[in-house]
């Protein structure tokens, strides 16, 4: 139900920007670029999107889904390295700080949610 909400709203952003353009030409790809605790199931949020855009300019487009990591940066040591999350971990699970892997120092923990950026193809090249 999450990737459902979550397609609904992103078509829904993407649909009002085409009609703001008054874009007539169909969407070849939809590239998202999001932290991975934004998303469940990849598979749910793709077969949320096809549904989602039937009948629309994004019906045939394909979907392309960039999942970004929780980053851990330790001031102490200079580490920058992700963060093991697993299918278990919530956004509100996080904190954000945690002990470095490396040098034991307080490191802080950034990135890995919600939507960092949308991209849509069109057949002539990139547009939005």
């Amino acid at each position: 139900m999450h990737e459902y909400s979550l397609m609904q709203d992103i078509i829904s952003t993407i649909l009002e920007r085409l009609e703001e353009e008054r874009a007539t030409d169909p969407v070849k790809e939809v590239v998202l670029k999001m932290g991975v605790l934004g998303i469940h199931s990849e598979a749910a949020a793709r077969t949320a999107f096809e549904v989602l855009a039937k009948g629309t300019l994004l019906e045939n487009a394909r979907l392309t889904v960039m999942v970004k990591p929780v980053m851990l940066e330790c001031p102490k040591c200079r580490s920058l390295a992700p963060y093991p999350i697993d299918e278990h971990t919530h956004a509100h699970d996080l904190l954000p700080v945690v002990v470095c892997p490396v040098c034991q120092g307080l490191a802080n923990l950034s990135g890995g949610q919600g939507v960092e950026s949308i991209e849509l193809i069109f057949e002539d090249g990139p547009a939005a």
